[in-house]
């Protein structure tokens, strides 16, 4: 018997033994944080980066080439940024499809954007924050 697992035909795995005790729910309380920062133009507030210049988000998706370039090329020239990777969060998914965007990497640096990326694009705009 074969089942069908993203796009490829593989062989069907023997069901593993469950558990039959089904663990107690524990009640946590759903108390808001106060006093949560958010960017006016960004929905999601993500750790707050430790940096002189301007808050710098940078939308990315695992396995993205570009997404990894921008990575690396903020990393080496030492500027604070916080990664919002929208595989892996649904609030950084809709917080990216409520900015418009069509894809990733996208940053946002101060109150500006810059959809892909290019170094020099990306120096321009982040020199351009700095000064006001």
């Amino acid at each position: 018997m074969t089942r069908r697992t993203r796009g490829r035909a593989s062989a069907a795995k023997p069901n593993a033994a469950k558990p039959s005790a089904a663990k107690p729910n524990a009640a946590k309380p759903n108390a808001a944080k106060p006093n949560a920062a958010k960017h006016r133009d960004h929905p999601v507030a993500p750790r707050q980066h430790k940096g002189s210049g301007p808050r710098v988000l940078l939308y990315t998706r695992q396995g993205c080439a570009h997404c990894r370039q921008a990575k690396t090329f903020l990393e080496a020239k030492g500027i604070a940024f916080s990664e919002l990777d929208i595989g892996r969060s649904v609030k950084a998914r809709k917080a990216l499809e409520r900015l418009g965007a069509r894809g990733v990497p996208l940053l946002i640096v101060g109150d500006q954007r810059l959809d892909g990326f290019s170094e020099s694009a990306f120096m321009a705009l982040y020199q351009r924050v700095c000064r006001t």
